[in-house]
């Protein structure tokens, strides 16, 4: 299993809500974009992967815990819209697409990669 930057815990300290079902694995899945983001970035681990700087490390915990707050606020608003749905009329057609689970979730939410650039790290550049 990969480095997982937030607990269950410190995601609720976040956002002050408990945390939605599936933390874990939502945690876990964030993390894997925080690494992917931060792929290039330069900054020393401690032998497990993990940032030793504690700056840093927090930096990725926050950056996790933003990424799952605005996708349990995705997930609950489209539990609100319901399914997908598609309605046709003769020439009149109207549709809303199925709000979770698409290629947006390949990326981290705005508020993730803003908390991950504050960070300033250096970029390495590979030739």
């Amino acid at each position: 299993m990969g480095r997982v930057y937030a607990t269950t815990a410190e995601l609720e300290a976040f956002t002050g809500e408990p945390a939605p079902a599936g933390a874990e694995r939502l945690l876990a899945r964030a993390s894997r974009l925080v690494d992917r983001a931060m792929r290039s970035a330069v900054y020393e681990t401690d032998a497990s992967g993990y940032p030793s700087d504690d700056e840093v490390l927090a930096g990725f915990r926050d950056a996790v815990c933003a990424h799952v707050a605005d996708q349990a606020d995705r997930d609950a608003e489209a539990a609100e819209l319901g399914p997908w749905t598609s309605v046709s009329a003769g020439a009149i057609s109207m549709s809303r697409p199925d709000p979770g689970g698409g290629d947006e979730d390949a990326v981290l939410t705005a508020e993730a990669a803003e908390i991950l650039d504050a960070l300033n790290l250096p970029r390495a550049v590979w030739t």
